[in-house]
């Protein structure tokens, strides 16, 4: 049997707790979705980290799963991260800290890149 990985699962969404739009839709559903993905032949899941905030969200998720790991990254639409925080390079250490503390969960670096699609989310 073959063997999947997801490698980009966005699981610190609000909506896999029911909120969609910031309105409460519909009962937390975050165990069913997983237990469904590793019902269907997943085997592991890498869910993905695009700021500070969702590091934090996403280590949480993980911690307790073997079959649950994440990445640390800045989405592009994020990068006002570095600048709201006074000094980049401390950022960068931050992110460089959840790595090396959480080594055994995370796995890649991502998302990093750029988005020339979504400038609306950017002060420059």
């Amino acid at each position: 049997m073959r063997k999947y990985i997801d490698i980009g699962a966005n699981l610190t969404d609000a909506v896999f707790k029911g909120v969609y739009r910031g309105k409460k839709v519909h009962d937390d559903d975050f165990h069913h979705v997983l237990n469904r993905a590793f019902e269907i032949g997943m085997d592991k899941i890498i869910v993905t980290a695009g700021c500070k905030d969702d590091i934090n969200e996403a280590l949480k998720l993980v911690k307790d799963n073997e079959r649950l790991y994440c990445t640390v990254g800045v989405h592009p639409t994020r990068c006002n991260e570095f600048e709201n925080n006074d000094n980049p390079e401390n950022h960068l250490n931050i992110l460089k800290d959840f790595i090396v503390e959480n080594k055994d969960k995370v796995v890649a670096l991502g998302e990093i890149g750029l988005d020339y699609d979504r400038t609306q989310f950017l002060s420059n």
